[in-house]
């Protein structure tokens, strides 16, 4: 590249040098107390032309709480469906001894107890914890 004015663009600014001691404020660039702020200052930031509208989070602790609680739930559920199918597949194809399929069985409906209990002591329906992802569909299959 060429500080040559002649090859810049009309209007564009003119060349700035960035040296390593203008990055690291005269320290080494391994010390962890340096600073490696590069950016511009705020007034030679350009503006947006379009400045963004923000989101505001809903920060309540009690809604922090009963959504965590969703998302956490949620999950689960989805490892319990997909541990349940994998036990009727292999009931299916015989892999099982009986006692397997006896302790897989108590275990799936012991899971399955507990959350409902989870979501009643949150409020949670069953299908409040079916995420909906958009163009894909819902997260759980609906039985």
């Amino acid at each position: 590249m060429t500080d040559d004015p002649r090859h810049r663009a009309p209007g564009a600014p003119d060349p700035v040098t960035v040296t390593d001691a203008d990055l690291f404020e005269g320290r080494s660039p391994l010390d962890p107390e340096a600073s490696f702020d590069a950016r511009p200052e705020p007034a030679a930031r350009p503006a947006e032309p379009h400045p963004k509208p923000r989101r505001r989070l809903d920060l309540e602790p009690d809604t922090v709480e009963r959504d965590l609680v969703k998302l956490v739930l949620t999950v689960v559920e989805l490892l319990r469906q997909l541990m349940e199918r994998q036990a009727v597949r292999r009931f299916d194809e015989g892999d099982l001894t009986e006692e397997q399929e006896e302790r897989v069985g108590l275990t799936l409906m012991l899971l399955e107890d507990r959350m409902a209990e989870l979501r009643n002591r949150y409020g949670l329906r069953p299908e409040d914890l079916n995420l909906d992802l958009g163009p894909l569909g819902p997260l759980l299959p609906r039985d």
